[in-house]
């Protein structure tokens, strides 16, 4: 941060989501093993590293944007490595795994309604307990397409499906998340950017 200060920088993007994980204390994902080492492990001794890195980089003059993924749920599909607090565990009927053979990933199914809702309370518990100045997104899309591979979400679209072309009814997953995280972030703090 002292650096990007000497470059003039205005405004820093931290993720703090990367795989149904947190880097912060969350009521809605463990603790991220990338951050401490072991999903679900708080930091020892305890402190609120996302609370300490916007002070931070407000103490510089820096805007502070959190970054998230919502849809990944994992890197892999090696479930052992996660703790019985991620949402693979617990809602094992929100996932679907995908990917090039041999490198399978686990993402929440966005035509879920309750994935919808779920991961808007993730950006809401952010939006509402932190000081932050905007919420990026990443991979907030279904999955690049893989050769020979498809992204298993046949039961929510025939339950979900409305009619609509899968495609169709994809996009609108999409839209439909992203607008309720707009609006729910400028309900919450209409200065916070998205």
């Amino acid at each position: 941060l002292d650096a990007y200060k000497k470059w003039n920088y205005n405004a820093v993007i931290v993720q703090i989501r990367s795989v149904g994980d947190a880097f912060y204390p969350s009521k809605f994902a463990p603790w991220s093993r990338y951050l401490t080492g072991r999903e679900g492990q708080e930091p020892k001794p305890f402190f609120d590293t996302l609370a300490w890195m916007i002070a931070e980089a407000h103490a510089r003059g820096f805007e502070f944007h959190a970054w998230l993924n919502p849809y990944r749920a994992t890197f892999d599909t090696k479930t052992e490595l996660v703790c019985s607090d991620h949402d693979c565990i617990k809602h094992p009927e929100w996932m679907v795994k995908y990917g090039e053979l041999g490198k399978e990933k686990l993402y929440y199914d966005p035509g879920i309604p309750e994935v919808q809702s779920h991961l808007l309370k993730v950006v809401d518990e952010v939006v509402h307990n932190y000081d932050i100045d905007a919420i990026h997104f990443d991979d907030y899309f279904y999955p690049y397409r893989v050769k020979g591979k498809e992204f298993n979400d046949t039961n929510s679209f025939k339950k979900y499906g409305k009619g609509l072309t899968i495609e169709d009814w994809r996009r609108s997953n999409v839209n439909t998340f992203v607008k309720s995280v707009y609006h729910a972030i400028k309900k919450s703090k209409p200065w916070v950017q998205f």
